[in-house]
């Protein structure tokens, strides 16, 4: 008998996809920082940079979801199909 939950290897799965997207994200932050560098650009501007561009690519992310969410208090319209 198995003690595993039943959806436990498909959160292990997103948490891998996660911790994968996470590193990625932290090596492209840290080539962006040395190539900021590299062309003399200040670590406090560089950061500033960086936190923007970040800043940006949430604030698009949370449109297009929004944007594709069914409108506020019409979910029971969207059950059905």
């Amino acid at each position: 008998m198995s003690t595993e939950q039943p959806g436990a290897d498909a959160n292990g799965q997103e948490l891998a996809r996660i911790s994968q997207h996470q590193h990625e994200a932290t090596a492209a932050r840290f080539t962006v920082f040395q190539a900021l560098a590299a062309v003399g650009i200040a670590d406090d501007q560089a950061d500033d940079i960086v936190s923007k561009l970040e800043a940006g690519a949430v604030a698009g992310a949370h449109t297009l979801i929004t944007e594709s969410s069914a409108p506020h208090d019409s979910e029971h319209h969207f059950e059905d199909g």
